[in-house]
C-alpha cells in the first residue's frame, strides 16, 4: 500500500518496499500530488493539463500528460492511476493520501485524529513550474485546511480547560500559536492557558516574543490588548487575578530558601552529625564524579563494513570530473549522487533508505556546511545548495564560471570552488542566493600548473587544501601529474606539501588523506596551524576508485572519525557491449581492455567503430576498431583531450574536439585509417563539441560549451560555402545534443527550456518551421534509427526509450516504449553514449562493469591512534 503524504513534505511511501526513486521525481510527484488533492473522484484531463502545462499547445500538454502518467505506472508497476473518460484518479485501494483521511477524520469529529493528520502546510515547500490558476488552486485549499486544523486545536484545548486539565490546554494553545505565530487571537488565548496553569512568568515572556515577532516582520506596533494582558499578568498573583477574571488553580509560590534552612549552629548534636555524614557522602560522589571525568576513554573498537545500496539508490557511475560522496561533520548523514536520474541522495545513517532531493537531477560533487544543516552540490556553472530535510534546492551562482570538480564550505561563510574551464584557479562564493564569485588562486604558468581541482577547507579557517594538475608537457614521461597543495586565507597565495597526489581531505585528527596516481589511499600527519606536513606517510588502502585525467575520488571524512570511501572495479573493468532491443548484453571483444570509454560511433557501413578511449593512463584520444574483435588504431594528437568522433558520410574520415592547438576546443577532421595528418575543421573562441554531418554532406553542426553566451548553442557552417558558423538553436537556454535524421530534414537536440532537459525536434535546416516535444519527465541523448522511422532516447527514469516518428503526410508522434533499463550503462547529459546499429535492432553502449564498493570505516581515528603509539 502506497502512502502519499501531502500535508507538510510532499512525500511517496510504501509501507513493505522502498519506492522508486523514478517514482520521486518532481513531475510524477506533482502530478500525484494534484490528483491526491483533487479527491478520490479525481480531475478532467484538461484541468490536469493546463495546470502543469499552461504555456503548452493543446497537443503537447496531452503527449506531456500521456508520457508521466506512463512513467509513474512503469515506475510502481501498478496501475495507481485509473482513467475514467476525460478524468484520471487515484486509485484508492492502492494509494492512501493523508488530505484524504483528514477530511474524513473532521467529518466524524475525531479532533486528536485531525491534529495528528496535520503534519505541516500543505504541500510545504515544493513547487510547481509557473501557473497563476495552479498556485490559487493549492493556495487556497492550503487556506482551507490549516483553518480546519486550527478548529480542531481550538476544540481540543476547550475540552482540556473544561476537563481542568490545564498543562494538557495549554499544549494546545501553544500548538496553535506555533501555526500561526503572528495571530493575536491565538497569542492572548495561550497567555490566558499559561495563566490559569499559574504559569505568569511564561505568559508574560510568550507575549514578548509575539511583540518582537510583529515588528519585525509586519514593521507595525502589536495588538494593544496583547500589553494591557502582559501587564495585568506582571502584577501580584491577586491583583491579576481578578483583572483577568481568571483563577488559576496551581498557585505561583516560591518559598524562600532562607526562611526554609535551618542554621547548623540551631541543629542538634544528632541533627549535626546526620548533616557531616550527608557532606561526606555528597564529597565521596563528587570526587567520583570527577574521576570518571577525567579518567582516559576505553578505546572504542574499529568497525568496517560496505554500505549495502538499493538498486534504484544506487551511486551514479563515477566521473573523471565531478564528485559523488560526502559526510556531514557529525558523521549521521550521507550525501550522494545516484539513482537513475543522478540526483542528489541524502541517508542518514540509522536509515536503510536515502532521500532524493527534487529538483536535483543531473547534479554533482556534494559537500556539506559546517553545521551539517545543509548539503551543496555542483552542475556546470551552478553552485546549488538543499537542505537536509529534502526541500527544493537554492540556487547561490548560476554564473559562467563555476564547474564540478570539487567545492568546501568554510567557517568564514564562503564556498571554494573549481572553476569551469582549464587553465583557472580556484573561485571563491558566499553562501547565499545570488552571490558572485570571485578568483581565490592564480596559476603558477611558469611551474606548468595547468588547473586547480578539489578544494578542501581547513576547520580552522585558516587555508584551503587543493589539487593541482600539470600540463602534461610538465610532466613525467610527456604526462599529465597532480599535486598537493594548500592556500592562504584570504591572500589565495599557495604552496606544495605533497608530489604525485591527488584529492586532499584533512582529517580532525590532524591527518592528511589523499590519493596517488597508482590509486593508493595514503595519510600523513599535518599540523593546520602552520599548514605543513608533519611526519611521514602510511598506506591505508589500495584500488580506489579514481577519475582519469580528472582525479576524482570518492573519499570523505566526518570530525568525529567516520571514514567513507570507495574502491573502483579496477583497470580494463569498463567494457563496450551490444544490447538488445530486450536489454540482453553481450560483449563487443573482451580482450580489447579501457580504463575509459566514451562517445561511441558507427561507421555507416556499421563494420568500424570510432571512440573516444583511455588506457594505461595515456591521454584521451579517439580510436578507429574494425568490429566485432579486429584490429585497432589511434588517431593521436599532441593534447590531452581528443573526444567526441563522428564519421563523414562516406566513411572515409572522422571528425572530433580536440584542444590540440590553441586555448580552445576546436573540431578537428582525419582520415580512419591515419593516412594524413588531422586538419583543423573549424575554430571559434568558445569550445566545439557534438560533431556531425548532414547525410549530403554539406553541413556541419555541432554545439557550443555550455559555459559560452547564450549557455549552449546548437550551430551550423557549410565548409567551403559559410565563412562563419550560423545559429540553429539559439535562445537563453541550453541546447545541446543534435542528432539529424538519417534524410537530413529533422533535426533532435535538448533544451532545458521547461527546467529540466527533455527532447525536442524541429525542421532543418529552416528551424522555425515547427517544434514538437519528444519527452516527458526527463530526456537525453537523442538518436535516430537508420530508417528515420524511430527516436531513441534516455527517459529520466533511466530506461532506453523507442518513440515512433511519422512523416507523413506531416510530423506526428506515434506509440513510446521503454525498451530496457539502462541505467547499468554509461550516459552522459552531454552526448550519447551509446550507438545503433545499421539494423536498428541492437544499441553498441559501454557497461560500467563491477560496482563500486562503498567502504565505512566507523571510529578510525582510533586506528590512527593505535599506529602512532607503535
Amino acid at each position: 500500500m502506497l502512502t502519499l503524504d501531502l500535508l507538510g513534505t510532499l512525500s511517496l511511501r510504501n509501507e513493505t518496499h522502498p519506492v522508486p526513486v523514478a517514482a520521486q521525481q518532481k513531475r510524477p510527484l506533482g502530478l500525484l500530488a494534484i490528483l491526491g488533492l483533487g479527491g478520490k473522484p479525481g480531475l478532467s484531463r484538461d484541468r490536469i493539463e493546463g495546470y502543469l502545462w499552461p504555456e503548452s499547445s493543446a497537443a503537447r500538454a496531452h503527449h506531456a500528460l500521456d508520457q508521466t502518467v506512463y512513467a509513474i505506472r512503469h515506475a510502481l508497476a501498478s496501475d495507481v492511476i485509473l482513467a475514467t473518460g476525460r478524468e484520471l484518479r487515484l486509485d484508492p485501494d492502492l494509494v492512501r493520501v493523508d488530505v484524504w483521511e483528514f477530511e474524513e477524520a473532521i467529518r466524524a469529529g475525531q479532533w486528536a485524529a485531525v491534529v495528528g493528520y496535520y503534519k505541516g502546510p500543505l504541500l510545504d515547500g515544493f513547487h510547481f513550474a509557473d501557473s497563476h490558476e495552479l498556485d490559487s488552486w493549492i493556495e487556497s485549499n492550503r487556506s482551507r485546511l490549516r483553518l480546519e486544523f486550527q478548529k480542531a486545536v481550538e476544540c481540543l484545548a476547550n475540552l482540556a480547560a473544561k476537563a481542568r486539565d490545564h498543562s494538557q490546554s495549554v499544549t494546545w494553545w501553544r500548538r496553535l500559536a506555533d501555526s500561526d505565530p503572528l495571530s493575536a487571537g491565538a497569542t492572548k488565548k495561550l497567555m490566558l492557558a499559561l495563566a490559569a496553569a499559574g504559569d505568569r512568568a511564561s505568559a508574560v515572556r510568550y507575549a514578548r516574543v509575539y511583540q518582537e515577532l510583529v515588528r519585525q516582520e509586519l514593521e507595525m506596533e502589536p495588538d494593544a490588548e496583547i500589553a494591557d494582558l502582559a501587564a495585568a499578568l506582571s502584577r501580584p498573583a491577586t491583583a491579576a487575578t481578578g483583572d483577568l477574571a481568571v483563577s488559576p488553580h496551581t498557585p505561583s509560590v516560591t518559598p524562600s530558601v532562607a526562611a526554609s534552612t535551618l542554621e547548623v549552629k540551631d541543629r542538634s548534636p544528632r541533627d549535626r552529625r546526620v548533616l557531616y555524614a550527608v557532606i561526606g557522602l555528597a564529597m565521596l560522589i563528587s570526587v567520583t564524579a570527577i574521576w570518571g571525568w577525567m579518567r582516559p576513554a576505553p578505546a572504542k573498537q574499529v568497525v568496517r563494513s560496505t554500505l549495502a545500496m538499493d538498486s534504484t539508490e544506487a551511486m551514479a557511475p563515477g566521473a573523471p570530473w565531478s564528485g559523488r560522496v560526502a559526510i556531514s561533520p557529525d558523521g549521521s548523514r550521507l550525501a550522494y549522487i545516484g539513482g537513475p536520474r543522478s540526483q542528489l541522495l541524502i541517508r542518514a545513517r540509522n536509515q536503510l533508505h536515502a532521500i532524493a532531493v527534487p529538483g536535483t537531477e543531473g547534479a554533482s560533487t556534494p559537500f556539506f556546511s559546517p553545521d551539517g544543516s545543509k548539503v551543496g552540490f555542483l552542475r556546470v556553472k551552478d553552485v546549488q545548495i538543499a537542505s537536509i530535510n529534502g526541500a527544493p534546492p537554492i540556487t547561490v551562482t548560476d554564473t559562467l564560471l563555476t564547474g564540478t570538480s570539487g567545492a568546501s564550505w568554510g567557517p568564514d561563510g564562503f564556498i571554494y570552488v573549481d572553476a569551469n574551464t582549464n587553465g583557472g584557479g580556484l573561485l571563491r562564493v558566499e553562501a547565499k542566493p545570488g552571490a558572485k564569485p570571485s578568483w581565490f588562486t592564480v596559476l603558477d604558468t611558469a611551474s606548468g600548473e595547468f588547473d586547480h581541482t578539489w578544494p578542501d577547507v581547513l576547520p580552522n579557517g585558516k587555508g584551503v587544501l587543493f589539487t593541482i594538475r600539470f600540463s602534461a608537457k610538465n610532466g613525467p614521461k610527456g604526462r599529465t601529474s597532480y599535486a598537493i597543495a594548500v592556500a592562504d586565507i584570504p591572500s589565495g597565495k599557495h604552496r606544495v606539501i605533497v608530489d604525485d597526489a591527488m584529492y586532499a581531505r584533512y582529517a580532525s585528527s590532524g591527518h592528511l588523506l589523499y590519493v596517488t596516481g597508482n590509486k593508493t589511499l595514503m595519510v600523513v600527519p599535518f599540523d593546520q596551524s602552520s599548514m605543513k606536513v608533519t611526519g611521514e606517510p602510511t598506506v591505508l588502502s589500495e584500488g580506489m576508485r579514481l577519475g582519469l585525467l580528472g582525479g576524482s575520488a570518492d573519499l570523505a571524512v566526518s570530525a568525529t572519525g567516520t571514514l567513507v570511501y570507495a574502491t573502483g572495479a579496477g583497470q580494463g573493468k569498463q567494457e563496450l557491449v551490444w544490447v538488445t532491443r530486450d536489454g540482453r548484453a553481450q560483449a563487443v571483444d573482451p580482450e580489447w581492455p579501457s580504463d575509459y570509454w566514451g562517445s561511441p560511433a558507427l561507421s555507416p557501413d556499421g563494420k568500424w567503430l570510432a571512440v573516444a578511449r583511455v588506457a594505461n593512463a595515456e591521454p584521451m584520444n579517439v580510436w578507429i576498431k574494425r568490429l566485432d574483435r579486429g584490429p585497432s588504431v589511434t588517431l593521436t594528437l599532441e593534447g590531452n583531450n581528443n573526444f567526441g568522433p563522428a564519421w563523414t558520410p562516406n566513411g572515409r574520415s572522422v571528425t572530433f574536439s580536440s584542444d590540440h592547438a590553441t586555448d580552445a576546443t576546436d573540431l578537428w577532421t582525419e582520415r580512419a585509417d591515419g593516412g594524413a595528418p588531422a586538419v583543423m575543421q573549424l575554430h571559434e573562441k568558445r569550445n566545439l563539441y557534438n560533431a556531425g554531418w548532414s547525410p549530403d554532406g554539406k553541413w556541419l553542426i555541432f554545439r557550443t560549451d555550455v559555459s559560452s553566451p547564450g549557455s549552449g548553442d546548437i550551430l551550423a557552417i557549410r565548409p567551403g560555402i559559410d565563412t562563419a558558423p550560423v545559429p540553429v538553436v539559439a535562445t537563453r537556454f541550453t541546447e545541446m545534443t543534435p542528432a539529424l535524421s538519417p534524410n537530413g530534414r529533422w533535426l533532435a537536440y535538448v533544451s532545458n527550456e521547461t527546467g529540466e532537459d527533455e527532447i525536442y525536434v524541429v525542421p532543418f535546416p529552416n528551424t522555425g518551421a515547427g517544434k514538437w516535444p519528444i519527452s516527458a519527465g526527463g530526456g537525453t541523448e537523442p538518436l535516430w534509427s537508420h530508417r528515420g522511422s524511430e527516436l531513441f532516447y534516455r527517459a529520466g527514469s533511466g530506461d532506453l526509450v523507442a518513440v515512433e516518428i511519422h512523416t507523413q503526410p506531416r510530423f506526428s508522434l506515434g506509440r513510446s516504449a521503454a525498451l530496457f533499463p539502462a541505467a547499468g550503462f554509461t550516459s552522459s547529459r552531454f552526448g550519447p553514449q551509446y550507438a545503433v546499429a545499421p539494423n536498428d535492432r541492437r544499441f553498441l553502449m559501454i557497461r560500467a562493469g563491477t560496482p563500486d564498493k562503498l567502504i565505512v570505516v566507523e571510529n578510525w581515528f582510533e586506528e590512527l591512534r593505535t599506529t602512532s603509539r607503535k
